[in-house]
């Protein structure tokens, strides 16, 4: 690892579909922040590691420029056991922050993603888990992502509950990183506060990373990567509904205790 520089101090370590988008482009915006201008969610530590650290400090930091906070976005993170273990063998100091969203929106918005963008062609190389449409013999499109949501209830839906639902457990998750860091260097934050009030939710998440909490973007109120107008959660019946409460009951009790925090909301 001779002659990495990368100056790694933040990681946003997820979830997706609760504003990292949005996030993203405010870090761009901000003049103490450096974060890969054409790369949200590289998640290095995931796919890429194996490249080894140069290769990621050539990749996504060739153009910083001396800021005094630098990192990046990805939301597998938050997720993975392997890549936080890497990510804590090279950077024990990183500030983690992350977002969190109801999970039976999160899901549902998660699913819609996949489900009503599937119709475009996805660029693997920066569209970071979307659909990538993939033709027959005679070149039709095929959709593999159309899969109605009802799946996860099935018992050999294992695979879709993974993908779609597994990722709103947050309490777990969360255990998972303070196995790895320490609880002062990671920030939860939820997306109902950012929602009710971005400008002290921003003061907040800048202040944690060490930039100027009274920075103010231009993007402030734009509506980052908006869902798709079919992805409408009153679409969703009430028995699926139910059911993925139901999968997040013990765990939003956990989190509450977590966070300390009433989220009875949520269930």
């Amino acid at each position: 690892m001779d002659g990495v520089t990368v100056n790694l101090t933040f990681l946003h370590i997820g979830m997706a579909k609760a504003a990292s988008t949005w996030l993203y482009r405010i870090y761009l915006e901000h003049p103490d922040v450096f974060t890969p201008p054409e790369s949200d969610n590289p998640n290095f530590f995931l796919n890429h590691y194996h490249l080894g650290l140069e290769w990621y400090q050539v990749r996504y930091f060739s153009t910083y420029a001396g800021q005094p906070v630098s990192g990046e976005f990805s939301n597998s993170y938050l997720l993975s056991e392997v890549a936080l273990s890497r990510i804590a063998r090279h950077f024990r100091d990183v500030q983690l922050t992350c977002i969190l969203r109801n999970p039976v929106e999160r899901a549902y918005l998660h699913w819609a993603h996949a489900y009503y963008k599937g119709q475009r062609l996805a660029n693997p190389e920066t569209d970071s888990g979307n659909p990538v449409h993939i033709v027959d013999e005679k070149k039709r499109p095929l959709q593999p992502f159309k899969i109605p949501l009802e799946t996860v209830m099935h018992p050999n839906g294992w695979v879709y509950c993974r993908m779609f639902l597994e990722p709103g457990l947050y309490a777990f998750h969360l255990n998972r990183v303070l196995r790895h860091f320490p609880r002062d260097h990671l920030h939860i934050e939820l997306y109902d506060d950012l929602v009710e009030d971005p400008e002290s939710f921003l003061e907040r998440t800048f202040g944690f990373i060490g930039a100027d909490p009274d920075f103010r973007p231009e993007c402030l109120r734009t509506d980052v990567n908006p869902e798709s107008p079919s992805a409408d959660l009153s679409e969703m019946s009430n028995e699926l509904r139910d059911h993925i409460k139901g999968f997040y009951r013990d765990d939003i009790v956990e989190l509450e205790q977590l966070l300390d925090r009433d989220l009875s909301g949520w269930t």
